[in-house]
Order: structure tokens, then C-alpha cells, then sequence
């Protein structure tokens, strides 16, 4: 114990004369929580809109208003012909158009279809699905209103009346959705690249050589190098949880706890992954690329940015193997929905499997590669 101990008080030191590291561990975790946090957001309002307004009616005014009250789409001017339109979207000023048909409010009136369209920039698919989407919205809720005014009825007399319930995340908040699912991006990120650095410099500097030859067990040397990334990980975790809820006041609807719980099971699943990959690389530089080509797998296939049933059956399949795919699943059940063990004993389970295949696997080779 006391040589386990002597160890890991040896890595302390070490990462405390690392000041670049140091300053990383409390910076990449903020840096990247306020990022994601502010930058990422679906919900795209305020867009660019000209308006080619042929009827200029009282019911195309009533159009244009309707859409602008959405709060999805701001007017920055009004054009005469669609050559000025697609002017004004080929040059960005805008990136969407109205065109209102020039008998839009005598047909509303005769009972025959008003027609206008909508142009959108479709390079961008968000802004253009959720433009569409707005606009189609306004128009239903117009024809609903027309129909109804023309029959006699009374709002309340309409025959069906669908009300949306948003549950866990009521306000429709990016953030809400992105800041939990981001504590697995950051520990992957930070513990694989820390993990597999340090045992890479360690060899290439010759220390590693050195400790073997002391009467420090192969388990006692994993285990001191591997603590402190523990410790580091945790404060990390901490860091970005408090940043959820004081910052972005993101509840945490569940149990801390097991949060911290389950924390342990994915911090330990990363420094494994780390400690594997110092196997393979000879150099600093390999670890650091090998750390990034893992990545990038960690991010579009662990569910964190695109729904994983909405992948091809093969990169679902894929997405079993990831760790943090389990980890981001508990997380948001803790945090928005309240979840406890009981209900998240799945991803939990996989997670534990996971983790102990990939401990076991990166002791295999690294007592191999020290051998």
C-alpha cells in the first residue's frame, strides 16, 4: 500500500511541475461548456426574410405579420420582382423569401386556394427544415381560422384541438439537451489524450524503464499512474456540472450520487482507452493522433449530436461498442428526466461491461509491452 501510495504521490508531483496540464484541466472543461453551451443552437430564430408582397392586401399583411410575430423571421426588406428576391438570398442578405401571390386575399375571400410560397436557403438544412416547418405552421393555423370563420363555428367548436406537452425540457432549450450529453465529450477528450501522453512520455523519456525495476508490482505501477487521472476526471466532472447548474440553470432532476457513481464506471472506461492506445504509440505525436482519430467516433456515434435511431443500421450497431453512449443516456436520464437505477439499469450494465473489457484489455497489453 505504502509503495501504491509513494506512487501516485510521485504523479501528483509530476502533474503539479505540468502547468500547461494543470491549466487544462479546469480550462478545456469551461472552455468547451461555454462554447457548446452559447454557440450550438437548433432552435434558429430571427431569420433574414424579403418579402415579395404581389397582393398587398389587408390578408397578405396579415401573412407577413403572422410570420414576423412567430419570432422565426425578421423582415429586412421588400422586393418588386423575384429577380431582386434571388438576389437578395444569392448575396445572403437574406436567406429566406415570401412571395404572396398577387390574388392571395381576393381568393381567401372567395373561398378558393390563397397561395403563397416561401424561398429558403437550403444550403443550411436546419435553418431551412425549421423555416419551413414555422411557416407551414402559420399557414395551417391561418386555413384553420378561414375555414372556421366561413362555416359559423367558434374556436372552441373546432373538431380537434392537439396541444403539444413538452416533457423534461419544457422551454425547448438547446443547451438543456447539449450541456449533459457534453460531460462525456470532455472527459473523453481530455483523460485519453492525458492518459496516453503521459505513459508515452514516460517511455520516451526512460522513467517508465526505471519503475519497472524497482519492486513495485505491475498492478501497484497501473493503478498510480491511472489514480491521479481519476481525481483529474472527477474535478473536471464537477467543474461542468456546476457550470449545468448555476450557469445555465439546468436542474439536475435525479440523484447526484449516482451520477458520481456511474461517473466512475465511464472515467475509468476512458483511462483504459487511454492506456491502451500508449501501447500502440511509439511517440507523443501518435498518442495525440490516435487520441483524435478515436474521437471523432466518440462524438457521431455515442447519440450526443444526431439520434442514434436515425443512423443506418450498421453505425447503430457501431454505436454499442462506444462507451459514451451509455454514459450520455444515464446522464440525461439523471439530470432532465429523474431517472434512477432502476430505470437505467441497462446502459448502466453495458457500461460496466465495457469498462472492465477495456481495463482488462489495456493491463493485457501494457504488462505485455512493459515485459
Amino acid at each position: 500500500m505504502r509503495r501504491l501510495l509513494a506512487l501516485t504521490w510521485k504523479e501528483f508531483m509530476q502533474l503539479k511541475r505540468d502547468r500547461l496540464t494543470l491549466r487544462m484541466i479546469i480550462l478545456v472543461p469551461l472552455m468547451q461548456t461555454l462554447v457548446f453551451g452559447y454557440a450550438i443552437n437548433y432552435d434558429v430564430k430571427h431569420l433574414k426574410t424579403v418579402v415579395l408582397d404581389e397582393s398587398r392586401s389587408y390578408d397578405s399583411r396579415e401573412l407577413v405579420a403572422r410570420l414576423t410575430a412567430s419570432q422565426y423571421f425578421d423582415v429586412v426588406g421588400r422586393v418588386d420582382s423575384l429577380r431582386e428576391l434571388q438576389t437578395a438570398l444569392d448575396s445572403a442578405t437574406a436567406s429566406v423569401g415570401l412571395v404572396i401571390d398577387r390574388d392571395y386575399g381576393a381568393n381567401r375571400h372567395r373561398g378558393k386556394p390563397a397561395e403563397a410560397f416561401i424561398v429558403v436557403n437550403a444550403s443550411d438544412t436546419t435553418t431551412a427544415t425549421q423555416a419551413m416547418s414555422i411557416a407551414n405552421g402559420v399557414a395551417t393555423q391561418l386555413s384553420i381560422q378561414t375555414l372556421a370563420r366561413r362555416a359559423g363555428w367558434r374556436e372552441t367548436a373546432l373538431p380537434v384541438d392537439l396541444r403539444l406537452r413538452p416533457w423534461y425540457n419544457p422551454d425547448l432549450r438547446t443547451a438543456t439537451f447539449v450541456i449533459p450529453g457534453l460531460l462525456a465529450i470532455i472527459l473523453t477528450f481530455t483523460l485519453i489524450q492525458f492518459t496516453a501522453g503521459a505513459i508515452v512520455r514516460e517511455r520516451e523519456l526512460g522513467t517508465l524503464e526505471q519503475l519497472q525495476v524497482t519492486p513495485v508490482t505491475r498492478t501497484q505501477l497501473i493503478l498510480g499512474k491511472l489514480v491521479p487521472f481519476i481525481v483529474i476526471g472527477y474535478v473536471q466532472l464537477t467543474v461542468t456540472v456546476l457550470l449545468m447548474r448555476f450557469l445555465f440553470d439546468i436542474p439536475i432532476m435525479g440523484s447526484v450520487l449516482l451520477l458520481y457513481a456511474v461517473g466512475f464506471l465511464f472515467i475509468a472506461a476512458v483511462l483504459g482507452l487511454g492506456m491502451l492506445l500508449s501501447t500502440i504509440a511509439q511517440t507523443q505525436r501518435q498518442a495525440q493522433q490516435l487520441s483524435m482519430m478515436f474521437l471523432l467516433p466518440f462524438v457521431f456515434l455515442s447519440g450526443y449530436v444526431f439520434p442514434i435511431d436515425g443512423m443506418p443500421l450498421v453505425f447503430q450497431m457501431l454505436s454499442r461498442v462506444i462507451p459514451a453512449r451509455y454514459f450520455i443516456e444515464v446522464v440525461r436520464g439523471i439530470v432532465l428526466r429523474g431517472a434512477g437505477l432502476d430505470e437505467l439499469w441497462e446502459p448502466v450494465s453495458w457500461l460496466a461491461f465495457y469498462t472492465f473489457a477495456i481495463i482488462g484489455l489495456a493491463v493485457f497489453r501494457f504488462r505485455k509491452t512493459a515485459n
